[in-house]
């Protein structure tokens, strides 16, 4: 289910992505098709998580000869692996990990999407409902219900990770404040760890500030930056 989900924002984002074909079941090849992007996303399901190196080693080994040979595909290409976890609680035994992949300078620029079956279940049933990943994310009570449960794994969680992970991501600003959820997504990138994000909002609203004076504050430090 959660490639599915990847699958419709890749083919709804401005670089309008199409699945190439493939023949190996746990990776999935996108070309951008929108002639301003010349872009590639590579998303690899896996069960466990490697070392860079081995990672590095399969998808050379599993990318179709067109590709490699595209003089655009090792600089323009985002790897995304797709790792789930029982809870979210197991987080830390793989932190380190994750952060050894993400931070590989060989070949593809690297993202580690974990999940839980709970957060996939609970987005599931809000885009059933007819919601939009961005309604999701951007959607102030799910915000505050994350501020007073900050480890449920929930819809909201799972969409931050996504636009923090995918960052060909982009969505309207929202009309009520200066802060749209790319700019959100652009300071969550800048954070090693979602948690810490999260937590140091917690402070801000914990501190009297309202949820919009956060997220104003948030988008002013970042063009500041």
């Amino acid at each position: 289910m959660i490639k599915q989900i990847i699958r419709h924002v890749a083919e709804s984002s401005p670089c309008q992505f199409q699945q190439l074909d493939s023949q190996f079941e746990e990776l999935t090849f996108y070309k951008a098709s929108h002639p301003n992007h010349e872009r590639f996303l590579v998303i690899v399901e896996t069960d466990k998580i490697s070392t860079p190196s081995e990672l590095n080693d399969k998808v050379q080994a599993s990318t179709p000869p067109n590709l490699l040979s595209t003089p655009s595909f090792a600089k323009n290409t985002d790897l995304v692996l797709l790792f789930r976890l029982d809870s979210l609680t197991e987080l830390g035994k793989y932190e380190d990990s994750i952060f050894d992949i993400e931070e590989n300078a060989y070949s593809l620029k690297k993202h580690v999407l974990y999940y839980t079956p709970t957060e996939l279940d609970e987005l599931n049933q809000q885009l059933n409902l007819g919601r939009s990943l961005e309604e999701v994310l951007t959607d102030p009570e799910f915000f505050n219900h994350y501020k007073l449960n900050p480890t449920e794994e929930t819809a909201f969680s799972l969409a931050c990770r996504l636009y923090v992970k995918l960052p060909f991501l982009s969505v309207p600003a929202l009309e009520a404040t200066l802060t749209s959820a790319n700019q959100l997504a652009d300071t969550l990138l800048n954070e090693q760890q979602l948690f810490s994000f999260f937590n140091s909002i917690e402070m801000k609203l914990d501190n009297g500030q309202t949820y919009h004076e956060v997220m104003e504050e948030l988008v002013s430090e970042q063009m500041a930056d």
